[in-house]
């Protein structure tokens, strides 16, 4: 059985969210959590993109090639950047 949902515990500061796995990451905490039109929450997709970049699986690869055309440039370059910093070796498609 798959979870519902996943609670992630992360380090954050008055403005900013921080990346557990590489504090160096940041993203601004008022954009962490979007609304659905039913109120439900979700997390940024750049930043559950970013926890699946390491050990990637094919469900992970699907994930991001389904939302990689969905996020603006600015997501995309924050993505890309995180990356970088994250896992520096990973091949992005």
């Amino acid at each position: 059985m798959q979870p519902l949902f996943n609670i992630s515990l992360n380090e954050s500061d008055a403005e900013n969210w921080r990346f557990r796995r590489d504090l160096q990451i940041s993203y601004p905490l008022r954009s962490v959590l979007s609304y659905s039109d039913t109120g439900i929450p979700y997390l940024a997709p750049e930043i559950v993109l970013l926890y699946k970049v390491r050990n990637t699986r094919e469900k992970d690869l699907k994930d991001f090639l389904s939302v990689k055309d969905i996020l603006d440039s600015k997501q995309q370059n924050w993505l890309r950047q995180a990356i970088k910093i994250h896992e520096p070796k990973h091949e992005c498609p």
